[in-house]
C-alpha cells in the first residue's frame, strides 16, 4: 500500500474502504446525532402522501448522490462534506414557511394532526441544527482543516478517532 500524507488515506485504498474507515472513526456523539437525524427523516414515511413529508423525503434522497460524489473525490469524509446537505436548505425554508407563516397557505397547527406537526417541528429544528453545524464545518475546511476523518491528522486535531485498519 502506498504511503499517504497524514491527512489522507493511502491513494490505492479503494474509496469505499476509505469511506467506511472515515465513517467509523467519527466521534460517538456525532454518530448518535447522525443516526437520530436519519431516523427523523425516515419517520416521514409514516406521513405520506402529505406534501411536507413528500418534500422531506425528496430532499433526504437528493443527498445520496452528493454523498457518493463527495466521498469519492475526497476519499473519505472531510469538513467539506457538509455541502452534501445543500438540498435541505430549500426544505428548511419551505418547512419554516409552512409552520410559522401563512405565505404558502394557512400555517400548520395541531388541527392538521398533532403527531404530524410535532414531527415537522422536530424535522425543521434538527435540519436547521444540522445545516448550522455543516456551515461551521465548511468554514473550517476553507480555513485549512482539510484532513479526512480517521486519518492521523484528523485524530491529532481531535476531529475523529484514528481509523481501524481492518
Amino acid at each position: 500500500m502506498q504511503q499517504a500524507p497524514a491527512g489522507q488515506f493511502a491513494p490505492d485504498l479503494p474509496w469505499r474502504v476509505a469511506f467506511h474507515r472515515s465513517w467509523r472513526s467519527m466521534k460517538g456523539w456525532v454518530m448518535v446525532w447522525l443516526w437520530a437525524l436519519n431516523g427523523v427523516y425516515w419517520l416521514g414515511l409514516l406521513f405520506l402522501p402529505r406534501p411536507e413529508a413528500v418534500w422531506a423525503l425528496v430532499a433526504y434522497v437528493a443527498v445520496a448522490p452528493l454523498i457518493v460524489v463527495m466521498v469519492r473525490r475526497q476519499r473519505g469524509l472531510t469538513r467539506l462534506s457538509g455541502l452534501i446537505h445543500l438540498p435541505w436548505i430549500p426544505l428548511a425554508l419551505y418547512l419554516g414557511l409552512r409552520l410559522f407563516t401563512d405565505l404558502l397557505g394557512p400555517a400548520l397547527s395541531s388541527a392538521d394532526g398533532a403527531a404530524y406537526v410535532l414531527w415537522l417541528q422536530v424535522l425543521f429544528w434538527s435540519t436547521l441544527a444540522c445545516l448550522a453545524a455543516d456551515a461551521f464545518d465548511v468554514v473550517r475546511w476553507f480555513a485549512g482543516e482539510r484532513f479526512v476523518l480517521g486519518t492521523p491528522a484528523a485524530h491529532a486535531a481531535g476531529a475523529s478517532k484514528l481509523a481501524a485498519q481492518s
